[in-house]
């Protein structure tokens, strides 16, 4: 089948929508009641740890602390926390908190980035523990992180307070020390560093962010570090609840628009589309995909195009967006360097998608299973084949469009369609 016959659906898939209205007062709530004003005294040099991900709201979220400090009378400061991302450059992380309108003018406090780190201790396999060196010489540290699945290992711990602590306060010797020994291993190196972290570093408070499956801010819990590991796990299990994925399980092309860094620690997130690495038998159910095809790389990933290998099929215009400095600095530090690979390069978006159709393994006039998505973070709005439409149309989280709508490209064969 060529492109230009198949027929997509456009259907909205529905997600439990319940988000938080007023950001700043939350967050002033929350301080209140975990009595902040005893651990900050004035004159205190408090760090606010931000991170190389697009987290919902983040300059409001970001301000909203700073004023909170500022109103118990400390001195705030930004502290990048992103391990080795941003090319493992001071002038990297800050272009990367750039991205996101995250400066010294916006915020009105200094941003003080350094690749330098202090050895704080051992684990037990003999694993060094570091740690951001302003970070240590700071007074207090307020840690800001989003809590979301991971999109290499599954555990009761995986991204947010601990993550922060362990790899992104650890800069680029932190991140490659905790990722050496391979996926597998990552979940207990976390959490042992992350121990003693809370020990020897100067760690106030964290404040867990738990968005929805839109992406949005649902609930923002302050947590002293004695609870980090409570709170940490309650916000991860509710995540995993109302995590959203595809439709269907069985998909034969998977069109995505773009891929990147800002969307997904992997580009591509492995928890909508496939491809984590360690896991328990249970814990993980990823979808079929015959073929997946990614037409470009976002502005904010800065060139880092980790995770290009978990499609089969790419565009040169992606390709030529690819900074191969930042993203082997990526998986070399984390020793994925599988994820590096470079797929099937085809001219255009047009050329790509018929490629696709044309190596999956199905009978002859059998109608493809075909979705088309923007992004792996917004899998609400898709485009989807005839055969995917007639098997979910009816069901009640879909929302679906009777009307189907061929493909269409541009002369030049670029993809015109939008999401």
């Amino acid at each position: 089948m060529i492109t230009e016959e198949i027929k997509m659906y456009r259907i909205l898939q529905t997600f439990d929508k319940v988000k938080l209205k007023n950001i700043p007062e939350k967050i002033a709530q929350e301080f209140q009641a975990i009595h902040l004003d005893q651990q900050i005294k004035p004159g205190m040099k408090i760090g606010i740890t931000v991170g190389s991900r697009g987290i919902d709201n983040l300059q409001l979220i970001i301000k909203a602390v700073i004023e909170e400090v500022k109103k118990r009378k400390g001195r705030p400061f930004i502290l990048p926390a992103m391990g080795s991302h941003g090319n493992a450059h001071i002038e990297g992380q800050k272009q990367v908190l750039r991205s996101y309108g995250i400066t010294e003018e916006s915020m009105g406090v200094p941003i003080q980035a350094t690749m330098d780190v202090v050895e704080l201790g051992r684990l037990k396999n003999g694993l060094p523990v570091y740690f951001d060196k302003y970070a240590f010489q700071a007074d207090g540290i307020i840690v800001v992180n989003r809590v979301k699945v991971h999109t290499v290992f599954k555990a009761k711990i995986e991204s947010g307070l601990h993550k922060m602590l362990a790899v992104g306060l650890g800069n680029h010797q932190g991140a490659t020390s905790i990722h050496c020994l391979g996926p597998k291993y990552i979940p207990d190196n976390i959490e042992n560093a992350a121990k003693i972290i809370l020990k020897k570093a100067p760690i106030i408070c964290g404040l867990g962010i738990l968005e929805n499956a839109y992406d949005e801010v649902k609930k923002i819990v302050a947590v002293l570090p004695g609870d980090f590991m409570q709170v940490e796990e309650e916000l991860l299990k509710e995540c995993k609840d109302i995590a959203p994925t595809l439709p269907v399980k069985d998909v034969d092309v998977l069109i995505v628009q773009e891929m990147g860094k800002d969307i997904s620690g992997a580009g591509l997130d492995t928890n909508v589309v496939g491809g984590v690495k360690a896991y328990v038998k249970g814990d993980y159910d990823p979808p079929k995909i015959d073929k997946m095809v990614v037409l470009d790389l976002t502005k904010p990933s800065h060139g880092n195009a980790i995770g290009i290998s978990i499609a089969d099929i790419i565009t040169k215009r992606l390709y030529h967006k690819i900074d191969f400095d930042a993203t082997y600095r990526n998986v070399i530090t984390c020793g994925y360097l599988d994820r590096a690979k470079i797929p099937i390069v085809l001219k255009t978006d047009k050329e790509a998608i018929e490629i696709a159709l044309k190596t999956i393994y199905k009978l002859p006039e059998t109608e493809p299973r075909v979705i088309f998505m923007r992004n792996t973070s917004i899998v609400h709005n898709l485009l989807v084949s005839k055969a995917i439409y007639n098997e979910i149309k009816g069901r009640e989280d879909i929302i679906a469009e009777d009307c189907g709508k061929k493909l269409n490209f541009d002369s030049e064969g670029n993809l015109t369609t939008k999401i």
